[in-house]
């Protein structure tokens, strides 16, 4: 049985101060149904795929609940990239280490079924009161933490923290499987914008042999604009992809014109690939920041 998760809206602030709603932190992990059973533990991606082998530190979630239950949560790691990296892992030994050094941890802000019956057409808060009433926590699996009235001081906390936003959820709406809903809502900390990748900076230390940032370049009316430089986000793999791959779209400077990229330029590009680049704010010259490497986005035609 594949059970596909309930999908959100973008909310604004204005949400903020809506008392129909609960909030919970948003995470930056990867959404995960969980099938448990006596039997034993089901991980389920938002795709459908079975993922229960890339979380071997998981194997026991069907221990901490009471009755058979189909849940909805959120695997986290310490990055954004690194579920990334352990959700992809397929040989035995590559996801043992995988789990050592990339512990995830499941939050659990749903419940679905229990005992094969439906809970889906029950209001949020009569399904979170259920989930708690089954569900014990541990190290590697908790409940989700959920407010009331607070979403302005729930926001400010994420804020402060350079967390990725709070989810707002209407508390009378049912559970709309595999559906977009606005009883649903992403209020974001954090942008994220499509870039093209114009060049790469020189790495230090660590990067010596790969590169430090990205030069990212905004098309406004037929020309590139210099945005700034991602350098955070990336992990080694990706690193050393980026500069294989980009060693083949060198090219002079793509800026029509002079940049102050402030550090050394390792080389430009053609302005054909394009990454999705998260940011706080634009500063008032229009350069990111706080941006973060979210993804290679695709390649495009040459400009």
């Amino acid at each position: 049985m594949i059970v596909y998760p309930m999908l959100a809206e973008t909310g604004t602030g204005s949400d903020l101060k809506r008392q129909d709603l609960l909030f919970e932190a948003k995470l930056d992990g990867v959404r995960c149904i969980a099938h448990l059973t006596p039997l034993g533990t089901k991980l389920q991606a938002r795709s459908g795929s079975d993922i229960t082998k890339q979380f071997p530190e998981l194997a026991e979630l069907h221990r901490q609940v009471k009755r058979p239950c189909i849940l909805d949560g959120e695997l986290t790691c310490m990055t954004f990239n690194a579920i990334q990296h352990r959700i992809h892992r397929q040989g035995r030994l590559e996801i043992k280490v995988g789990a050592t050094v990339y512990p995830a941890t499941y939050f659990v802000f749903d419940i679905i079924y229990l005992e094969g019956t439906s809970l889906k057409a029950l209001a949020l808060i009569q399904r979170k009161a259920i989930l708690q009433s089954v569900f014990q926590d541990s190290p590697q699996a908790k409940l989700l933490e959920w407010h009331t009235l607070n979403g302005e001081n729930l926001f400010g906390e994420a804020r402060e923290r350079e967390l990725e936003g709070i989810m707002g959820k209407a508390m009378k709406s049912p559970y709309l499987e595999g559906k977009r809903s606005d009883a649903w809502l992403k209020i974001k900390n954090f942008k994220e914008a499509t870039y093209h990748i114009c060049g790469l900076t020189e790495g230090e230390n660590d990067r010596a042999s790969t590169f430090g940032s990205v030069i990212l370049g905004e098309l406004i009316d037929g020309k590139l604009h210099y945005v700034g430089n991602v350098g955070s986000g990336f992990n080694q793999d990706q690193l050393i992809m980026l500069l294989k791959l980009l060693e083949f779209s060198k090219a002079d400077c793509p800026f029509a014109s002079p940049v102050n990229v402030d550090r050394p330029v390792k080389f430009w590009t053609r302005p054909e690939w394009q990454v999705e680049v998260r940011y706080l704010e634009l500063s008032p010259d229009g350069k990111l920041r706080f941006p973060t490497f979210r993804r290679l986005v695709a390649k495009e035609k040459r400009l």
